[in-house]
């Protein structure tokens, strides 16, 4: 079994002409938090849905906790939490309703965990889901993937919706949080300046293509600069070549 929380192996995705995926190779580490990095429209978003099975790949192949994210589908969603950049309820549901229905499709669910973030979040139980702000829903579709205790992590944006106050403290508290236990985390976002301030990973990603992966720290003692500043400078340079 892989020590790897994710390995991804020349992963390609077309869609007709449109190469959106381009041999993707890389391995995030047990443990970790890595940050998944690119511009909008670099993949990140695809990629995910190819490692959670959402779509089906060209080529390679991504194992996730040691197990094909394929043909292990079924076993790897009691244990992968996943929020995706636009998720989608029952929005006639009330928000205890939906927290009940999710909870039956686990056979662990940490009702304890689901109601602290509730009352962290201040969600109101008793509301319909259609009435819920777009930065509440995002709160919402988080403690449904941490609800059934996952191992491994996967949020694709994560903090879209969420105003200043609100954006500046949740990755931090919410990794932090399910760290506690080992957990992996893998996030995509575009924020970087809150990439650098929680993860210990990253991958960067332009066109489909890796363009740098390492630990942040590596990455920034490499370039002499912030993450943003290796950022913008390893995009520049692909965008040269």
């Amino acid at each position: 079994m892989s020590r790897a929380a994710i390995a991804v192996e020349g992963l390609t995705k077309r869609f007709g002409r449109r190469l959106a995926v381009d041999s993707l190779t890389f391995e995030v580490s047990t443990g970790s938090v890595c940050g998944f990095l690119g511009r909008n429209g670099a993949g990140k978003s695809t990629a995910i849905r190819l490692m959670m099975n959402l779509l089906d790949p060209t080529a390679g192949r991504a194992t996730l906790l040691g197990l094909d994210s394929r043909r292990d589908h079924t076993s790897l969603m009691q244990r992968v939490g996943y929020v995706s950049e636009s998720p989608v309820f029952y929005d006639w549901m009330k928000v205890k309703e939906l927290i009940r229905f999710t909870g039956r499709f686990y056979r662990r669910w940490n009702q304890a965990r689901v109601d602290s973030l509730l009352d962290q979040f201040s969600i109101d139980r008793e509301q319909k889901v259609r009435h819920l702000s777009r930065g509440t829903l995002a709160q919402l579709a988080l403690l449904l993937a941490l609800g059934g205790d996952p191992e491994l992590l996967i949020l694709d944006e994560p903090a879209t919706g969420l105003d200043v106050l609100v954006r500046r403290d949740f990755l931090g508290s919410i990794i932090q949080l399910i760290q506690q236990d080992g957990r992996t985390v893998l996030f995509s976002s575009h924020l970087l300046h809150e990439v650098e301030r929680v993860a210990d990973q990253v991958i960067i990603i332009d066109e489909g293509r890796l363009v740098q992966s390492g630990t942040v720290e590596d990455l920034k003692l490499a370039s002499g600069l912030s993450l943003e500043e290796t950022f913008v400078e390893v995009v520049s340079a692909k965008e040269r070549a």
